[in-house]
């Protein structure tokens, strides 16, 4: 049985509106209330009891421990507070004088938490928080702190890394290509030309049909009107790989830049590179495990890059007939009642959301173009309640539009579903390549007899396929770009474009230049197509399972605290370690093939 929060002290911050638009006036007030905001070392300077558990023998349960711990909570929930509702603010655009004053309240706030992370009694608790071994819950904290503390930068350090990662933004944003043609049939239809945006690919040559001296350039086209009318391929390959590169000559300077930046923090944490640095506390720890599963993942897709626009233009997309969002949340919701929620009403736009009798938080609906959620203030089991804005097309009339809405109430639920006394633990996952597997296979159950599967050479199949194979591509350019010379896990990268797409990407050194995720993500890009493949695996292992809300408790509720490794077992049975999972992934599942008894008579783990 869950423990009851019905008693429980509310946080005294800011009550959001469902739009910003409506939360004009409290926007300053955030930025006064973040500017004033003490630092949560105060709360500790010249603690005697803080004294008194550095000096403790540490017992089961340490009770001076865990209070410690919570007077900590209490004093950083503050920050974490502001900190979600500067991020939901800067998700909208807001006029100068906002973004300045979000700015100083967001490196005040980095000030802050840098400073605790650099504190002594922040070190000696941690070292305490080490010797609870018994205690799930308290080595899940510090599971989180360690995460914070390996992975902070000094300020300096941060804000080379911010200013690169900026410019590389801004040099990929640029639509701005010139292409000098010396094939004429390259040239699509004159009055073509004319009648698209003049936004992207331009032709410096001049055309020889045209009378007007003007129109030499009269080829000016954005890179996706020109794949899609143009069906030449040899054409089409030159474009899309000139593009690629677009942003080479800008972005190497801050490339380079950024790859030196994290060279020298693996260096300083005693690894050889970046790569072996960032994934050595991942579930898939090694470059060679993220090898192996990227190669496990690898297919040849429907169409090369170049080709896609052209291909998709000719295929058919699936029939599907509209829906309201409105009328897909209620669906959602009666599929969502079977695992134990509950769904309250409160006014037009905001839901309440229950759990097996616990209240988890409010959901704040606001329509928009596109499904998406906010987090405006996450649970903390005995503080506060979870508030999370979900943002909604009204009509959906293609199928992606129900996914997206399906996938963002998932994780809403999921998000509210959590447990812990603590921020840190109900906000970042143990590692970062499991953090979302709960919310996705949340949305595999959710999706269930609501969305069609795809059919075979469909649109959507197609975009699906391909976009599979594009991120398996990147992700082994990122791991290799973030890779010592010498250990680099893929020796032929151009080899490697040939096994997803057939075709020959010769321009090597464009590879890292394509993408904004390389210096975001990194040597981590692989962990979206790793978490689909396990909570696949994870739904399509237990759907036959008649206890339905036991596997969600296990996976996303975790209201014992367990570790990853222990939940995966409870759910998967052994083996449960990662060069296991790869390979039982890649074997597949099927119930109906290896199974004839009745669903409900399988014997389940759990």
């Amino acid at each position: 049985m869950l423990r009851s929060i019905f008693v429980i002290a509310l946080s005294s911050s800011l009550i959001f509106t469902t739009a910003v638009k409506a939360a004009v006036s409290p926007l300053p007030l955030l930025v006064e209330q973040c500017l004033q905001l003490q630092s949560p070392g105060d709360s500790f300077a010249g603690d005697s009891q803080f004294s008194h558990v550095n000096s403790a023998t540490v017992t089961e349960p340490d009770e001076a421990l865990i209070k410690q711990s919570h007077t900590l909570e209490a004093s950083l929930l503050s920050l974490f507070n502001i900190k979600d509702r500067l991020q939901y603010y800067r998700s909208y655009p807001l006029p100068p004088l906002y973004q300045e004053s979000l700015l100083q309240c967001q490196l005040h706030l980095a000030d802050m938490m840098a400073e605790t992370l650099n504190s002594p009694w922040l070190t000696q608790l941690t070292n305490q928080l080490a010797t609870a071994a018994n205690n799930k819950e308290l080595s899940q904290l510090l599971n989180r702190f360690d995460a914070l503390e390996v992975n902070h930068l000094s300020l300096a350090q941060k804000s080379q890394l911010h200013t690169a990662q900026a410019s590389i933004k801004q040099g990929l944003r640029t639509q701005q290509l010139t292409l000098r043609f010396t094939e004429q049939d390259c040239q699509l239809n004159t009055e073509y030309n004319k009648s698209t945006m003049t936004n992207g690919v331009g032709n410096d040559t001049k055309n020889k049909h045209s009378k007007d001296p003007k129109s030499s350039n009269a080829f000016n086209l954005s890179i996706a009107a020109y794949l899609i009318k143009q069906d030449d391929t040899v054409c089409q390959k030159r474009v899309w790989q000139a593009y690629q590169g677009r942003a080479k000559e800008k972005n190497q300077p801050a490339l380079e830049r950024i790859l030196q930046l994290r060279t020298l923090q693996a260096h300083d944490k005693g690894f050889a590179d970046y790569a072996s640095f960032s994934l050595a506390k991942q579930f898939l720890s090694t470059p060679e495990l993220v090898k192996i599963f990227l190669d496990s993942q690898t297919e040849v897709a429907p169409t090369a890059p170049w080709s896609l626009g052209y291909y998709l233009s000719q295929s058919k997309s699936m029939h599907m007939a509209n829906i309201t969002a409105a009328e897909l949340v209620d669906k959602i919701q009666v599929r969502a009642e079977t695992l134990g929620f509950d769904f309250e009403t409160v006014t037009g736009n905001i839901q309440r959301v229950w759990y097996q009798g616990r209240l988890l938080g409010d959901i704040f609906i606001e329509l928009a173009k596109r499904s998406k959620i906010h987090i405006l203030r996450a649970p903390v089991l005995g503080r506060q309640f979870g508030q999370v804005q979900l943002s909604m097309k009204q009509e959906l009339s293609r199928i992606k539009d129900k996914q997206d809405l399906i996938k963002a109430y998932a994780s809403a639920l999921s998000a509210l579903s959590l447990s812990s006394h603590y921020y840190l633990v109900n906000t970042i996952g143990e590692t970062l390549d499991t953090s979302n597997i709960g919310e996705l296979w949340l949305a595999l159950y959710l999706a269930e007899g609501l969305i069609e599967p795809y059919t075979e050479l469909s649109r959507e199949s197609s975009i699906s396929l391909f976009a599979k194979q594009l991120k398996v591509f990147r992700a082994k350019v990122a791991l290799d770009f973030y890779s010592n010379t010498s250990l680099k896990p893929y020796k032929r990268l151009d080899v490697e474009f040939i096994e997803s797409f057939t075709g020959e990407w010769t321009s090597l050194e464009d590879y890292p230049y394509n993408f904004y995720a390389i210096v975001t993500s990194g040597p981590l890009y692989y962990q979206e197509l790793w978490q689909a493949s396990l909570s696949q695996y994870l739904y399509q292992s237990t759907k036959h399972c008649e206890n339905q809300p036991s596997v969600y408790n296990t996976l996303v509720v975790n209201e014992d605290s367990k570790p990853i490794n222990q939940r995966l077992k409870i759910l998967l049975g052994e083996p449960v370690d990662a060069l296991s999972l790869i390979k039982r992934i890649q074997d597949g599942f099927s119930y109906q093939e290896k199974f004839s008894q009745d669903q409900y008579t399988f014997t389940c783990p759990i």
